[in-house]
């Protein structure tokens, strides 16, 4: 059986192992010419957590991820106004929780792919043909056929633009939040980070700033009201830290806040996974906790597939068993919006109160939940 898959992020790679590992051969289609390095430092843990222990896959994730002390809230002065140990949200967490950059869990990915998965770099897919097996032509002239073909390519999913419609009939923006993202060199910003994460809450603002190496620092940032060009200076408008974390940017990702809404996930044998299927946002702090566990079970449904009506009734498993898991988490999603990026003054003092409360001992696992963990994007 042959799987072509569209996308080598979280969801597309993690499908591509596992179904090797199963004995089918896999085209891994990726329209960037080489694995991104912009990404989010998010926090990992709940389905993915587990789904990567069953994969064999956290040593390989414990190895690149990071460590910190605590969380500080400051000040648009760069005043600290409260302190949570990080310790604590790991112990809520029963010590199944990592802090790690989302392009460093590719990275993963990628070292551990088994024979068997072809990676194909720098090339997307122009059409699609359904036939006795379906057919796709690349943008680079070749025709490949396979037995499914899976979405795994973002919120602005290729395959689902070509198969089930126009990115507006399925992107939900949420709350008119704008993300920014980035990594950057400044030895100076991290040696004063000095192996904390650094956050500042304000109305329509958060910012968060942590060190990922002795001389580079990344940065997160979501902003309410902000178009994509004055996201730079909606940052440095907020104060110390603001103006610090943006010194040294380089490769920013900057894109609204968003889920997507799609409904059926599958067509024939095509089949739409991850933020291309059901995006929570940064919100709900399990996107890629969600791409391995629902990329995990996808796999699972295919893993005996040895005639198109099986890879039919999989797909069909699949969407049934794994779609309420993935709208109880865009639920959650939705209603953290707020606690993002406070709307109002009573918002506002009402998320620096539950930081400043999270050293007592039991409130870090409150925090930890309503946020999303602590660094949030997931």
């Amino acid at each position: 059986m042959h799987a072509i898959i569209s996308g080598a992020g979280v969801a597309g790679l993690t499908l591509a192992g596992r179904l090797a590992l199963d004995g089918w051969s896999v085209d891994v289609i990726e329209r960037a010419a080489a694995p991104r390095s912009a990404g989010y430092l998010i926090d990992f843990f709940g389905p993915g957590f587990d789904a990567a222990e069953r994969l064999g896959l956290l040593p390989a994730l414990r190895e690149r991820a990071h460590a910190y002390r605590e969380v500080r809230t400051v000040d648009a002065s760069g005043r600290v106004r409260s302190r949570m140990p990080v310790a604590l949200v790991e112990q809520a967490a029963a010590g199944r929780y990592l802090t790690i950059l989302r392009p460093q869990i590719v990275e993963a990915l990628l070292a551990g792919l088994p024979d068997g998965v072809r990676m194909r770099w720098g090339t997307q897919i122009e059409t699609v043909h359904d036939g006795a097996r379906g057919s796709v032509l690349l943008s680079d002239g070749e025709r490949l056929e396979g037995d499914v073909l899976v979405g795994a390519d973002g919120v602005r999913s290729r395959v689902r633009r070509l198969l089930w419609g126009p990115d507006e009939q399925f992107v939900r923006p949420i709350g008119g939040l704008l993300a920014a993202a980035w990594i950057g060199e400044d030895r100076e910003l991290a040696a004063d980070l000095g192996g904390h994460v650094a956050m500042q809450v304000e109305l329509d603002r958060q910012l968060l700033a942590a060190p990922v190496s002795e001389t580079e620092v990344t940065g997160f940032a979501v902003l309410r009201g902000v178009e994509h060009q004055d996201a730079r200076a909606a940052v440095v408008g907020m104060g110390v830290l603001g103006r610090r974390a943006v010194r040294s940017v380089r490769e920013p990702y900057i894109d609204a806040v968003a889920q997507t809404v799609v409904e059926p996930w599958v067509r024939g044998r095509a089949v739409l996974v991850g933020d291309a299927a059901g995006a929570v946002s940064l919100l709900a702090g399990q996107g890629a906790s969600l791409a391995i566990a629902g990329a995990e079970r996808l796999a699972e449904e295919l893993a005996f597939a040895r005639h198109p009506s099986d890879v039919t009734a999989g797909l069909a498993a699949f969407e049934r068993e794994w779609r309420p898991v993935v709208e109880r988490e865009q639920a959650r999603g939705r209603r953290n919006a707020n606690a993002f990026a406070p709307h109002t003054r009573i918002e506002l003092e009402a998320q620096r109160a539950l930081w400043r409360a999270a050293a007592i001992p039991g409130v870090a696992a409150l925090v930890a939940r309503a946020a999303g963990g602590v660094t949030k994007a997931g």
